[in-house]
Parts: C-alpha cells; sequence; structure tokens
C-alpha cells in the first residue's frame, strides 16, 4: 500500500473568478443553459401613495348638489381692534352740553352706521366730562368678524358752578391728527371734580375692511332720558366705589349721563 499525504484528496477549491464592483461593469449574464429565456420584467401600474381617491357623489335628480360649507368671517387684528377700542372709549365718555356738535362728528367716524344724531350715542346732551386716559385689556371674539375689547377709562366729571355757554367759535389750530371728543380741561362755568375709572366693553368689526365699532344696538335705542339735577353730585359712582367691577357694555342702550356708564 502506497501512503500518500492526507491532504491530497482534500484538494483547495479553485478560487471565484473576480466580479466588478457593484455599479462597473455589466451585470452578470444569465446562467449556463438558460440564456435568452429570462422574462422580460413586467411593467406596474402607479400607485397612489395617500390611497384610493374618494368617489364623487351620484347626482340625483330633482336635488341640488351640496353647497361647500360657508368660511368663517375673519376676525379683526387684536392689535388694532384694542388701538381703535380705546380711542372709542375716551370719545365716547367724553361730552359737554356747551359744544355737543364736536362729540358728533367725532363719534361718526368709528360708526359704519352713525344714525340720526351720533352727538347722543349714550349721551342725554346734559352736563360735562372730559376722558383722558384709556387702556385696553381682554380681546375675546364675539361672533363672525367681531371682537369685544376690554377698556379701562379716566374720565374727569364736572359741576356748573354759574352760567355757562358756548364760547365764541375761533380757528382751528395748526395741530396734526384728527380732533377728539373731549372738552378742554377748565371751561367758564363749570369746575372740575376728582377723576374716576370706569370700564366698559367695546364691541369692534370689520366692515367693508375697516374696523369699526359695532354700536348698532345704542343707535337703534331709545333716547335716554336726561338724569334729574339733583342727581348730578353723584357723577360716576361705580358700584361698591370698586374701579375694577365688571364692565359695562357700550352695546346697552339707555345709559345714565350722570353716572358715566
Amino acid at each position: 500500500m502506497t501512503a500518500v499525504s492526507r491532504f491530497r484528496l482534500f484538494s483547495r477549491a479553485a478560487a471565484p473568478p473576480p466580479y466588478p464592483s457593484p455599479g462597473f461593469g455589466p451585470p452578470p449574464g444569465p446562467p449556463p443553459g438558460r440564456a435568452g429565456r429570462v422574462p422580460p420584467p413586467r411593467a406596474e401600474p402607479p400607485t397612489d401613495p395617500v390611497g384610493f381617491a374618494p368617489i364623487p357623489p351620484v347626482p340625483v335628480p330633482g336635488r341640488r348638489p351640496p353647497s361647500p360649507p360657508p368660511q368663517a368671517a375673519a376676525l379683526p387684528d387684536r392689535a388694532e381692534a384694542a388701538a381703535l377700542a380705546a380711542a372709542f372709549a375716551a370719545d365716547y365718555l367724553s361730552w359737554d352740553e356747551d359744544d355737543p356738535e364736536r362729540r358728533g362728528r367725532v363719534l361718526a367716524d368709528y360708526l359704519p352706521d352713525p344714525g340720526s344724531d351720533p352727538a347722543r350715542l349714550g349721551w342725554s346732551g346734559s352736563g360735562r366730562q372730559r376722558a383722558d386716559f384709556a387702556l385696553p385689556g381682554l380681546v375675546r371674539p364675539d361672533g363672525e368678524g367681531r371682537v369685544l375689547v376690554d377698556v379701562r377709562v379716566r374720565v374727569t366729571p364736572y359741576r356748573a358752578v354759574g352760567e355757562h355757554g358756548a364760547e365764541p367759535a375761533g380757528p382751528e389750530p395748526d395741530v396734526a391728527g384728527v380732533p377728539a371728543a373731549a372738552p378742554a380741561p377748565t371751561s367758564r362755568g363749570w369746575r372740575g371734580l376728582g377723576a374716576y375709572w370706569i370700564r366698559i366693553s367695546v364691541p369692534v368689526a370689520l366692515e367693508g375692511g375697516r374696523l369699526v365699532v359695532d354700536a348698532w344696538e345704542e343707535t337703534l335705542g331709545e333716547e335716554p332720558s336726561p338724569a334729574p339735577v339733583a342727581e348730578r353730585a353723584e357723577d360716576h359712582a361705580l358700584a361698591d366705589d370698586d374701579p375694577l367691577g365688571e364692565p359695562v357694555p357700550v352695546a346697552v342702550p339707555g345709559p345714565d349721563p350722570g353716572s358715566g356708564w
């Protein structure tokens, strides 16, 4: 018996032929004996990544197709609404029976429909009061296209101390800006009293792309009755003397001019 090497029965396998790196050179051909039998790639139909398209509604004879839901009206910008409400509150709480036309001209610029006499909006036409400071606060939605602005206003009431009347009108001063409803700090026949804080809610809406004060409830209300002369000594007394009480909506008809509400 001839001795052989133990490894000669298990020869080393031949090294595989080198393949090109991925992306270089032609791909390997089909297996031997199956050349020309590779089926062509099957075309796949395009798929919708978000699912199936909605099925359109079937029209019913004699029935109108459903209309799209109405879009909600845009709300006024909060900062612009607060600025307009503060200016209106100061003019709304200012009046002078010796010059009521000034108040009417000023308030007409805020309202979409000033009504027959904007000078009497929320005022009986008697007395004198000056608002000199307004602070806007909370702005909250109040229906479509309308917001309510909480405003605190500092007002100075006046008491008649003698004969008074309309002073001779002079030429308007050359001042940049628009007039305000607040009367002059001093006037013949009137004495200023201590100031008070009054809190009101001003409705602001968009009307034709313009910010306006929606005070239609007051403009359509009855004319407020004038306060008795004997009650003018208690002008602007707030409930329990609380300057931070609940706001009084400006759209409530018939405010009491003696109390400043």
